[in-house]
């Protein structure tokens, strides 16, 4: 398993109890071969051609779980899972894989367009049979200066806070920026860091850099769809491309890189 090298910023309230969690407990990984209870579909892709050309390179640690669907196409919502068994228990087979799914929506302005990728996972889980939560969003930001039409900064969602970084500190596929789904330490939960030259070959089943079919905002079968997902309860989990409570422009506000005239409220 693969670590970002940058200071860990994971804040667990409970640390104490979760420390002495761990002395009766060794950190394990479910095998690959780990059985589903249920598997929702997820969507066709349905995007512009901003929102593939810059979507994220994804890959994802092994001591996690994969993306899936949040919603399936009859509007059946993913219920996740409980924090059980292995940390990556139940959400990490090639099936799972088979059925990944990437949200997008973006605003362009001034210059720049700030597409943003939500990635659903089913639980979010910090120790073996112990702590954390169901159900985790996790975002990825691609910023494009549209005069040179290419991502010049790319901002990712950490523990409620976002950072955001300079081309020259990212990978790329191609267009697409590469980031990692991993496990910060012991005693951390997960999110997207960005993608280290330690990387390659990619851990996931296939062993190479993944696109899951993106949905973007007006590639919906329907609105009644749409908004059935964006203003669903995840718990302590929550998707940043929603209108609602103002979170998709609060999020733009905030990953905005500093000089650029992008107007979030435009």
């Amino acid at each position: 398993m693969r670590h970002s090298t940058s200071p860990n910023r994971t804040a667990i309230r409970s640390r104490n109890w979760i420390a002495a969690a761990a002395l009766s407990t060794v950190l394990v990984v479910a095998p690959a071969t780990a059985a589903r209870a249920a598997n929702l579909p997820n969507l066709p892709q349905s995007a512009g051609g901003y929102e593939l050309t810059f979507a994220p390179a994804y890959d994802y640690d092994g001591d996690g779980c994969y993306p899936v669907a949040a919603i399936a196409p009859d509007g059946t919502l993913n219920g996740g899972l409980n924090t059980t068994g292995a940390v990556n228990g139940n959400c990490r087979d090639q099936s799972d894989l088979d059925r990944t799914q990437t949200y997008a929506r973006s605003k362009c302005n001034n210059g720049w367009c700030a597409i943003v990728y939500a990635s659903y996972f089913e639980k979010d889980q910090i120790l073996p049979g112990c702590c954390g939560h169901r159900h985790d969003w996790e975002h990825v930001v691609s910023w494009v200066n549209q005069a040179s039409d290419r991502v010049d900064y790319v901002s990712r969602t950490v523990h409620g806070e976002v950072q955001t970084y300079p081309r020259s500190s990212v990978r790329f596929d191609g267009t697409h920026p590469k980031v990692v789904y991993h496990k910060e330490g012991a005693f951390g939960s997960h999110n997207f860091r960005l993608a280290n030259s330690n990387d390659d070959p990619p851990e996931n089943h296939y062993g190479t850099w993944r696109f899951p079919p993106v949905v973007d905002w007006n590639g919906w079968p329907s609105a009644a769809l749409r908004d059935r997902l964006m203003t669903a309860d995840f718990g302590s989990a929550s998707i940043k491309i929603t209108d609602q409570d103002d979170r998709f422009r609060n999020l733009l506000n905030r990953s905005k890189p500093a000089g650029i005239p992008f107007d979030p409220w435009a």
